[in-house]
């Protein structure tokens, strides 16, 4: 075990090795869930009167997130030093890139998931881990 994961400072809290576990497991579960109430996704993300096309997005979205989530997931439990913080900066950056991304893109279409109170926890998440992997850069 990493003797620094005994302190309780901001390098001990944002190791990006519990770090990739608890993102990873979270958006897995989110995926998968999302996945299952495909209608009750685009619900959320264009209202009522949303259409088969909308439902079909939304699985076909969770699906993109699922392959990302499990990559954290195995990352936080196999790799270790250095390319652990560099595979936690490139999956937060990612996201956060692909955030900034689907922002632009939505314009005024009013897509519910990038509302701030649905947005929040996976930007906080993706910051979180993005500091996890800078704080721990020079790990051994």
């Amino acid at each position: 075990m990493d003797k620094e994961m005994g302190k309780l400072d901001v390098k001990s809290i944002f190791h990006p090795k519990w770090w990739l576990i608890v993102v990873g497991a979270i958006f897995t579960i989110i995926a998968l869930l999302t996945f299952m109430n495909g209608e009750e996704s685009a619900k959320t993300a264009w209202g009522d009167d949303y259409t088969a096309n909308d439902v079909f997005y939304e699985k076909a979205w969770s699906s993109n997130v699922l392959w990302v989530a499990i990559i954290a997931l195995a990352s936080g439990f196999l790799i270790e030093g250095r390319a652990l913080s560099i595979i936690a900066m490139a999956v937060s950056g990612g996201f956060i890139l692909s955030f900034i991304l689907q922002n632009l893109a939505n314009g005024d279409l009013g897509y519910g998931y990038l509302e701030p109170a649905n947005a929040a926890p996976g930007m906080v998440a993706a910051a979180g881990l993005l500091l996890s992997g800078y704080l721990h850069l020079e790990d051994e």
